[in-house]
């Protein structure tokens, strides 16, 4: 059993950064045969198509983002503790697989997310869920902000690091880095940022007596 789960890690891995580089069309099975050394037919024996196979690369790695979170969290965690473990889970999956964001942009740019869906659709029942329960929590409790739309304040959370690492010739050329992106470190310390200015955000201004943006659009949407 333990080595058939370690061929198919190898496969998985193998897909993974083949897909990244080259991109879905462009990758056969018969490369990721060859990269994972392992032969065609065994391929076919764990994964039914080359859609399939890269379905379960995608999978893994939302995987990899809810059980580094879960970790993280334990079930007394506070609603602040919940938010930040969230930044933190996608900074250190991210920076351990530096070749992600790229797969995970071919995917939003060649396929529209279409392959991803399921994986999504997964993150959100799971992890998006307790981040926006948290949220929820916190509002209730009075540490947050109960003009920020949870759904919203949760979306606002994941999409920091997330878009750092998609656009990430961007910000590194915003960073002073060029158009080979962020450093590692960079990474980690925009984890430490995102983590601190989301938190901000959903404290807000309750106690201060100003009003949120987000309430101040809402207010003003027909």
């Amino acid at each position: 059993m333990e080595r058939t789960q370690a061929t198919a890690e190898r496969i998985l891995d193998a897909a993974e950064r083949l897909f990244a580089t080259r991109g879905f069309s462009a990758t056969t099975i018969k490369t990721i045969a060859t990269e994972s050394k392992q032969n065609s037919a065994l391929i076919y024996y764990y994964y039914d198509s080359k859609a399939t196979l890269y379905r379960h690369v995608l999978e893994r790695v939302v995987e990899r983002i809810a059980v580094e979170a879960s970790s993280r969290i334990r079930s007394d965690s506070a609603p602040e503790d919940v938010v930040a473990a969230v930044v933190e889970s996608q900074v250190a999956v991210l920076t351990a697989n530096p070749h992600l964001p790229v797969l995970l942009a071919r995917e939003l740019i060649d396929w529209k997310a279409a392959h991803a869906e399921p994986a999504i659709r997964s993150l959100s029942a799971g992890l998006f869920e307790r981040l926006r329960a948290a949220i929820e929590r916190g509002q209730q409790e009075g540490t947050f902000s109960k003009a920020v739309n949870p759904r919203f304040a949760a979306i606002s959370v994941v999409a920091q690091v997330g878009y750092l690492v998609l656009a990430s010739p961007i910000a590194g050329i915003l960073l002073g880095r060029g158009p080979e992106g962020p450093t590692r470190d960079d990474v980690r310390a925009f984890g430490r940022h995102a983590a601190a200015f989301s938190l901000a955000a959903l404290r807000d201004d309750e106690t201060t007596g100003r009003q949120s943006t987000s309430s101040s659009f809402e207010k003003a949407t027909p």
